[in-house]
C-alpha cells in the first residue's frame, strides 16, 4: 500500500468522525420597520424583499395588479430596517474566526450586530463577509440591516458626479414610467423600469444570510475549467480552490480532491501552506489528468449527452477535527469562439468539442422583477424546460438584470443549454473612477468565481449595447466623445476584462460588448466606428416600419444575438390584473400605462395591418382580436426572421455577408403582464411565439424565401453533425378553398452535415398561374405553398408554408372550426384534443384560461379537415369533461371578430 493511499484512507476515517465548519442559518422570520416609525414590527421573511413583505402584511396590494407600480412608488423612497434576535452558543464563539456572511443585499445597507456597525453594502451582486467575533456574545444577540432608499442614493451619487461631468442617461424615456440614475448604482438596472417592465426598486436580504465559524479556514469557491492534453487523449481538469483568509494570514491544512467518474473515483491529497496573494486571496491551484475513456463528453442540447461529474473538495485543519466540504459538477467539453478571416470580415461562431454549432435560443431577462422571487426553482425549471423542449441550445443572460441563481446555472448544465453571460451593465454610460471600479472588481471576482465552473457558461460579455450607445450618440456623448470612450475602456477592458482574464488564467472567452465586432473591436481599440457590422461579431436588429413577413428586410450577420417584435399577453391573462373589463380596450388608460415602449402600440398596429385585416374597432371583440393578431404577427415575424438566419449558416451573399451561426431572439420571458417581446408570459403561459420555436428551431427545417424578383427559393437546413441521405421534399400548392392540393412535386436530396441546401427555385407567379391559381396578377392571392420533408416515409422536419401574397389580400376563407373530442390518454395528465374544420384554417389557437399546461402545438394551419393535438396539464385529477369545458378555440377568420 502506498503512502498516499494510507493518507487517503486515514483522512476518510478522520472525516467520518468529525464535524464540518459550523454554519448557523439566520434566514426565516424577521421583523421590519420603516426608519421614521410609520411602520413597526411588521413580519418579514428572509431571504426576501420589501415589496413581498409589504404585500404579505397587507400594507400594499398585489403590485402586479392594475396600477400597482404607480401606487407603490413611495416604497423605495423610504429607508427600511430588517431585524431579529438570534442565539449563539459557546462552541461558535470559541472558534478563531466568526463571520457574518450575506450572500445578497439589495443594495445599500448598514449592518449592525448588538448595536455596533460591522459592515455595509453597496452592490447587489456581491457576497459580503463581516468579522463579528468581537460583537457576538453567548446567548441572545440582535442583528439589524438598515437599508437606504436606492432612489435617494442614486440621486445623491448623480448629483456628486455632475459636479465633474454627467454620466448619461439621467432618466429613462417618459414612456418607461421609471426612476432616474440607475446607472449610478450596482443594482438590477431593470428594477428602475425598462421598455418591457415596471419600476420596482426593491430592497432586502434577497439571498441567504448565516454565521460561519472556523479555526483555520473554509472553502470559498472551487473554480474549474477543462482543457485537452496536447495529444488529445486526456482531459485536464484545472481548478482553483479559494480558501477563506484567517487572522494569521497563512492557511495550513490538508486538501483532498475526489473526482467521481464513470466507473472509478480519483482522489488526491495535498498539504497546504498558503499565503494570501496580492489580491487578498488564498488560493491553491491544481490540475488533474483524466483519461477521456473515463467520462462522457458534455454536449449542447440536441447534440448528445450532458453528463456531469462530481468534484468533491475537502479542506481539513491538521490540528483539529475541523473540516469544510464543497462540491461542484464538471462537464468535460471544450468551447471556442472562432473568428477566422474571410474575404470580407471575420467569422463569429462557437465550436464545442471541435464541432461548429449553430446557436439557437433567446435572451433571458430576470426570472422575476423581485429578485428573491427569481430564486424560485419551479419558475426557473419551467422556463429552462420550455427552452430545452423547443430545441434551444443557448440563452443569453442579459446585462440589465441579475446574475441568476445557482440553480439556474445548475439546470442549464443538466439540460445542455449554453449560456452567454453578460456582465450587468446595459444601455447607459457608467462611471470609471477608482471607487466605482473597486466596487465593480468585487462584483467581477465574486460572480466569475461563482459561475466559471458551470459547463453551460461559455462566453462573457462586458455589457449590453453600451459600445453602440457611445458610438451612435444615444445620450449626447458626441461632444465629449474622448472622455466617455476613456471611461468605457477603463471600465470594461482595464477593469472587468483584466480581472476576468486573471481569474480564468486567460482561458475564458470575453467580448467587450453585445453587439460588438469581435476581434475587429479589439483592433479598433475596443470602440469600433460601426458596432454591429454584419461582417463581424454579433448584431442586434429591430425594425418596426418594414414588413416583418418579408425576409428581404433582414440583415445577414455572422451572429444574430438580439432581434424581436412586440405582442400582448393573452386576453384571459390580462383580465386577471384589471378591475373592470373595459380596461382591456386597446386604447384604455390601463393598456397605455402598461405599454412602456415609446410608440409601441402604434408600431404593433402598423405591423398587424401590413398583413392582416383587423375587425372594425366598433366590434365587441376588437380587443380580443387585436391581442390574438398581435401574437400571430409576433410569432410569424420571428419565425420568418429566424429561418432567414438559419438559411445563411453555410453561405455568403454578394456582399460577403453570411456564414450566420447564431439566432437568439428577444426575449424568452416576462416580468409582468404587459406588451413585450417575450414568448412566455409572466404567468408561465406560452404565447404563440413559444409554440413556433419548436418548429423553427427544429434540428432540420424546410423553409422558403421569396426574393425581390419573386422567385421562391426553397431550402432544407440541417444542424446535424452527420449527413442525412436520400430525403424527399414535398412541394404542394393549395387553393384557399380546398383540402386537395392543386399541385404536388417531390425533390430528392442528400443533406450535408451542418449545411443549408437550396433545393428548388420557383418563378412564383408563373408557377402558380400554370397550376390553375388564376390569372398572373391574382394567382398569388388564390394559392399558397405547403412544404414537408420525409425520409423512408417518416417526417423529419416540421411542415412549413409560404404565402406568396399578403394574407390580407389573399382569398382566405371563413371556416367553421370546432373541437370534436377531448380524451385522456395518460396517467400523467396528457389529453388528446381533436379539431375539425370545413375549410383550410389559419393560426388555429387553443387555450384553457383555467387549467395550466401546454399544448403539443398551437397557432397551427389546418390543411386537412381534422387534426389531433395534445395537452399536458400541470394540474392533477382533471377529467376530460372538465378540460373540455374550459377550452376555447379561435383562428384568423373567426366569425366572432367580424
Amino acid at each position: 500500500m502506498t503512502t498516499n493511499l494510507i493518507l487517503v484512507l486515514t483522512l476518510h476515517l478522520f472525516l467520518s468522525a468529525c464535524e464540518a465548519a459550523n454554519i448557523q442559518n439566520l434566514g426565516g422570520e424577521w421583523l421590519l420597520r420603516e426608519a421614521n416609525g410609520k411602520y413597526e414590527d411588521l413580519k418579514a421573511t428572509v431571504p426576501g424583499g420589501i415589496y413581498s413583505d409589504l404585500m404579505n402584511n397587507n400594507i400594499i396590494g398585489d403590485i402586479f395588479f392594475g396600477y400597482g407600480d404607480s401606487e407603490t412608488k413611495w416604497v423605495p423612497r423610504l429607508n427600511w430596517t430588517y431585524y431579529r434576535n438570534f442565539s449563539v452558543d459557546a462552541n461558535t464563539l470559541n472558534k478563531e474566526n466568526v463571520n457574518l456572511v450575506l450572500e445578497g443585499l439589495d443594495t445599500f445597507a448598514n449592518v449592525f450586530v448588538n448595536g455596533k456597525k460591522v459592515g455595509e453594502s453597496r452592490n447587489m451582486f456581491v457576497r459580503y463577509i463581516f468579522d463579528v467575533k468581537d460583537q457576538l456574545k453567548v446567548g441572545n444577540n440582535e442583528i439589524e440591516v438598515q437599508f437606504l432608499s436606492p432612489i435617494e442614493v442614486s440621486a445623491r451619487l448623480a448629483e456628486q458626479q455632475s459636479k465633474l461631468y454627467d454620466v448619461p442617461p439621467d432618466c429613462p424615456d417618459a414612456a418607461y414610467r421609471g426612476e432616474c440614475h440607475v446607472n449610478m448604482i450596482r443594482k438590477m438596472q431593470a428594477s428602475f423600469s425598462w421598455d418591457w417592465g415596471p419600476s420596482f426598486p426593491s430592497v432586502g436580504i434577497w439571498k441567504d444570510i448565516y454565521i460561519e465559524s472556523f479555526d483555520e479556514s473554509a472553502i470559498r469557491y472551487i473554480v474549474t475549467d477543462v482543457t485537452e492534453s496536447e495529444d488529445g487523449d486526456y482531459w485536464l481538469l484545472n481548478f482553483d480552490t479559494y480558501l477563506a483568509n484567517n487572522k494569521k494570514g497563512t492557511v495550513t491544512g490538508i486538501l483532498m480532491y475526489t473526482v467521481t467518474l464513470k466507473d472509478i473515483q480519483m482522489t488526491q491529497v495535498n498539504h497546504v501552506d498558503a499565503v494570501m496573494n496580492a489580491y487578498n486571496e488564498t488560493v491553491v491551484t491544481t490540475t488533474v489528468q483524466i483519461s477521456k475513456s473515463f467520462v462522457n463528453t458534455w454536449w449542447p442540447n440536441g447534440y448528445g449527452a450532458h453528463d456531469l461529474y462530481n468534484l468533491n473538495v475537502v479542506f481539513s485543519n491538521e490540528v483539529s477535527s475541523e473540516h469544510d466540504i464543497k462540491n461542484v459538477r464538471v462537464g468535460f467539453r471544450t468551447v471556442e469562439l472562432v473568428q477566422d478571416s474571410l474575404d470580407s470580415g471575420l467569422t463569429f461562431y462557437f465550436k464545442i468539442n471541435g464541432e461548429p454549432i449553430f446557436m439557437k435560443g433567446s435572451n433571458e431577462i430576470p426570472v422575476d422583477i423581485l429578485p428573491e422571487r427569481g430564486q424560485n426553482k419551479t419558475t426557473i425549471k419551467k422556463l429552462l424546460m420550455a427552452a430545452h423542449d423547443s430545441h434551444m441550445n443557448m440563452l443569453r443572460v442579459w446585462g440589465g438584470g441579475v446574475y441568476e441563481s445557482d440553480y439556474f446555472y445548475d439546470l442549464a448544465d443538466e439540460l445542455g443549454i449554453v449560456i452567454w453571460q453578460d456582465f450587468m451593465f446595459a444601455c447607459a454610460m457608467y462611471q470609471s473612477d477608482e471607487n466605482y471600479r473597486s466596487n465593480v472588481i468585487d462584483e467581477v471576482r465574486h460572480q466569475v468565481k461563482r459561475l466559471r465552473s458551470h459547463a453551460s457558461v461559455a462566453l462573457y460579455s462586458g455589457n449590453n449595447e453600451n459600445e453602440g450607445a457611445l458610438v451612435d450618440d444615444w445620450y449626447g456623448t458626441k461632444n465629449n466623445f474622448t472622455l466617455y470612450k476613456n471611461d468605457y475602456v477603463t471600465l470594461y477592458i482595464d477593469t472587468i476584462k483584466t480581472e476576468f482574464d486573471r481569474i480564468t488564467h486567460n482561458r475564458g472567452i470575453f467580448v467587450s460588448s453585445s453587439p460588438s465586432n469581435g476581434k475587429k473591436t479589439v483592433s479598433d481599440g475596443y470602440v469600433s466606428t460601426y458596432p454591429g457590422n454584419p461582417l463581424y461579431g454579433d448584431v442586434h436588429y429591430y425594425n418596426y416600419v418594414l414588413n416583418p413577413f418579408d425576409s428581404n428586410i433582414y440583415p445577414v450577420p455572422r451572429f444574430a444575438s438580439e432581434y424581436g417584435y412586440q405582442s400582448l399577453p393573452s386576453y384571459a391573462s390580462l383580465a386577471k390584473v384589471v378591475k373592470q373589463i373595459s380596461d382591456l380596450e386597446i386604447t384604455s388608460d390601463f393598456m397605455n400605462h402598461r405599454q412602456h415602449h415609446p410608440l409601441g402600440n402604434a408600431q404593433m398596429t402598423l405591423l398587424i395591418e401590413m398583413n392582416l385585416k383587423l375587425p372594425n374597432e366598433s366590434s365587441s371583440k376588437y380587443s380580443q382580436a387585436y391581442i390574438f393578431y398581435s401574437q400571430i404577427v409576433h410569432a410569424l415575424s420571428i419565425k420568418i426572421e429566424t429561418e432567414h438566419y438559419r438559411r445563411f449558416r453555410s453561405s455568403l451573399n454578394n456582399k460577403g455577408e453570411g456564414k450566420t451561426m447564431g439566432a437568439l431572439y428577444w426575449q424568452l420571458n416576462d416580468v409582468w403582464l404587459a406588451p413585450s417581446w417575450s414568448g412566455i408570459e409572466h404567468t408561465g403561459k406560452w404565447k404563440m411565439l413559444q409554440y413556433y420555436t419548436q418548429d423553427f428551431f427544429a434540428p432540420i427545417i424546410i423553409t422558403g424565401h421569396l426574393n425581390l424578383e419573386r422567385t421562391l427559393e426553397i431550402y432544407i437546413v440541417s444542424d446535424l453533425l452527420s449527413p442525412v441521405l436520400n430525403v424527399s421534399a414535398s412541394i404542394q400548392v393549395y387553393k384557399w378553398n380546398s383540402f386537395e392540393p392543386v399541385s404536388s412535386e417531390t425533390v430528392t436530396v442528400d443533406l450535408e452535415a451542418g449545411h443549408s441546401h437550396l433545393i428548388k427555385s420557383i418563378a412564383t407567379d408563373d408557377y402558380l398561374t400554370d397550376r390553375n391559381c388564376g390569372a398572373l396578377n391574382v394567382a398569388k392571392n388564390n394559392c399558397f405553398f405547403y412544404l414537408s420533408v420525409e425520409k423512408e416515409g417518416l417526417k423529419i422536419t416540421p411542415d412549413n408554408y409560404v404565402f406568396p401574397s399578403k394574407i390580407r389580400d389573399s382569398d382566405v376563407q371563413k371556416p367553421k372550426v370546432q373541437i370534436s373530442s377531448v380524451k385522456k390518454i395518460s396517467d400523467e395528465q396528457i389529453y388528446s384534443i381533436t379539431i375539425e374544420t370545413d375549410q383550410i384554417a389559419l393560426f388555429v389557437w387553443l387555450e384553457s384560461p383555467v387549467i395550466s399546461g401546454t399544448f403539443s402545438e398551437n397557432g397551427f394551419l389546418m390543411v386537412n379537415n381534422t387534426k389531433t393535438v395534445y395537452f399536458n396539464s400541470e394540474e392533477e385529477s382533471i377529467s376530460p369533461e372538465e378540460l373540455s369545458e374550459t377550452l376555447t378555440l379561435t383562428h384568423l377568420m373567426d366569425e366572432q371578430y367580424f
